[in-house]
């Protein structure tokens, strides 16, 4: 997968941009505030349809329009495939060689986007909701029916958590969904399972060589039940002791949405005890360790990372570099250029970008 044309129309400072980009390594460099988060936030929405910063499609939108328009040409072996994405302050329109997309999913077959952004070097610190989207999001990438699974989850969820704020109890109903939850939940947590033991092959050695190191950084998946051979038995004993604290909070308090995991170095929680270097460099690598997980040429993920280099040392920005130089297709955001790299170069200014 790779992004070979990228237009954008009233896309924040950009009122009209066309730009073609290199295979590999792509280095975009420009003052603050002249867009260089803005074209990286554009290429992400291919593939999720959504800002990585953005909660309103509004926020999007040139101040002197009523719409923004995303269009990209991305190639995947021999196929190219034409996406179009339109936000308004209403909502969005998806377009795949000109046919509407119904299931923003659709695009995870034609772009995967894997990115790197500042406030991500807060995640092993953060809220558990962040770390279980991150999960969430990067599973459904790589498995299509996990998506479905969660969305029926939180269907059964809402249900439930509605049964117990009703004011006519049904205890039967509530069990039907509770047992319902607990199928999903199986199925949800050997999904996370299988993911994040595929991840650990991987993440040692992403950290070692973006680091310089020799230490061994695993993921420690906290979940619900740990118990695939019994996990429905277990699991709805737990829902039966916490019911009393469930109908007096009217909301349900145990389960797979509530499911975190820890990152630890040299069996160290790097949350806890890890430097801020160790914290920003353990979450480099877990973003880029997925890449590793695609063993299809043609699928291999786009890597963007957008201010990454600010808080490196010389060392680590030359390692993290020359490992980003054998990857498939990369977009990198700085505020000046690298020694570490000669060519490649994309200059943001005046509301337009231009290769070097």
């Amino acid at each position: 997968m790779k992004v070979k044309r990228l237009e954008l129309i009233n896309f924040r400072n950009y009122k009209s941009l066309n730009v073609d980009f290199y295979d590999g390594f792509n280095y975009i460099v420009g003052d603050n505030a002249k867009g260089k988060t803005n074209l990286v936030e554009a290429i992400y929405a291919l593939s999720f349809a959504k800002s990585f910063r953005a909660t309103q499609n509004e926020e999007m939108i040139n101040s002197e329009a009523l719409f923004a328009t995303i269009k990209a040409i991305i190639e995947s072996g021999d196929a190219r495939k034409e996406i179009e994405i339109q936000f308004k302050k209403e909502g969005k329109r998806v377009f795949l060689n000109k046919k509407n997309v119904s299931k923003l999913s659709e695009l995870a077959d034609v772009i995967n986007v894997l990115s790197f952004i500042p406030k991500d070097t807060s995640l092993l610190k953060d809220s558990p909701r962040l770390r279980r989207n991150f999960l969430n999001q990067t599973i459904s990438k790589f498995n299509k029916s996990y998506l479905y699974l969660l969305i029926n989850y939180e269907k059964l969820l809402k249900e439930r958590n509605d049964a117990l704020k009703d004011i006519n109890l049904n205890l039967n109903l509530i069990d039907v969904l509770t047992r319902q939850m607990v199928k999903l939940s199986k199925e949800i947590y050997l999904a996370r399972k299988e993911f994040i033991e595929e991840l650990n092959k991987h993440l040692s050695n992403v950290y070692n060589k973006i680091s310089l190191s020799d230490e061994k950084l695993v993921i420690k998946y906290k979940a619900f039940i740990d118990s695939e051979s019994d996990y429905e038995e277990k699991a709805l004993k737990i829902f039966e002791s916490s019911l009393p604290n469930d109908i007096k909070r009217k909301m349900t308090s145990c389960g797979v949405q509530k499911e975190d995991f820890e990152m630890y170095l040299n069996s160290r929680n790097v949350a806890l005890y890890g430097s801020q270097g160790e914290n920003r460099m353990s979450v480099i690598a877990l973003k880029l360790a997925p890449y590793f997980l695609v063993h299809n040429e043609d699928k291999l993920p786009v890597i963007i990372l957008d201010d990454v280099l600010s808080e490196l040392d010389k060392k680590r920005e030359e390692s993290l570099l020359n490992f980003l130089k054998q990857l498939n297709q990369v977009f990198i955001t700085n505020t000046k250029k690298s020694e570490f790299c000669k060519d490649n170069y994309f200059i943001c200014e005046d509301n337009d970008i231009k290769k070097e």
